[in-house]
C-alpha cells in the first residue's frame, strides 16, 4: 500500500465515528500539521515522506476530522488541542486564565 492511501486510511479510522478515544483528536491534529509542512509525527511516521500525493485533498480531510473532534471535546480537551497545534506554528495558543486576584465579582 503506498504511504498516501495508508494516511487516508488512518485518517478516516480516526475520526469521532470510527474511534472513541478523544486522543485520537490529537492524532488528527498532528497529521494536519504534517500535512501542512510542520515537523510533526504522522501516525507514528515522521518525517512525512515528499511524494505524498493529494496532500491539499488529505490535509481538507484531516481538517474536518478534527473539526469534527471540536465539536466533541470539552473545554480543557479543545484548549490542549490547541495548545498543540500552536506548538506546531499553526493557529494560536489559547488565551491564558487569569489568576484569580480574590476581590469579589461585580
Amino acid at each position: 500500500m503506498d504511504t498516501t492511501a495508508w494516511l487516508a486510511e488512518q485518517i478516516e479510522a480516526h475520526t469521532p465515528d470510527n474511534e472513541s478515544d478523544p486522543q485520537a483528536a490529537h492524532r488528527i491534529a498532528e497529521a494536519y500539521a504534517a500535512l501542512a509542512g510542520a515537523p510533526a509525527p504522522v501516525f507514528g511516521m515522521q518525517p512525512l515522506p515528499p511524494e505524498i500525493t493529494n496532500r491539499d485533498a488529505l490535509r481538507a480531510r484531516a481538517l474536518d476530522v478534527m473539526k469534527q473532534w471540536l465539536a466533541k471535546l470539552e473545554p480543557e480537551a479543545k484548549d490542549k488541542l490547541r495548545l498543540q497545534l500552536a506548538g506546531y506554528g499553526i493557529g494560536s495558543a489559547p488565551a491564558p486564565t487569569p489568576a484569580p486576584t480574590g476581590e469579589p465579582a461585580k
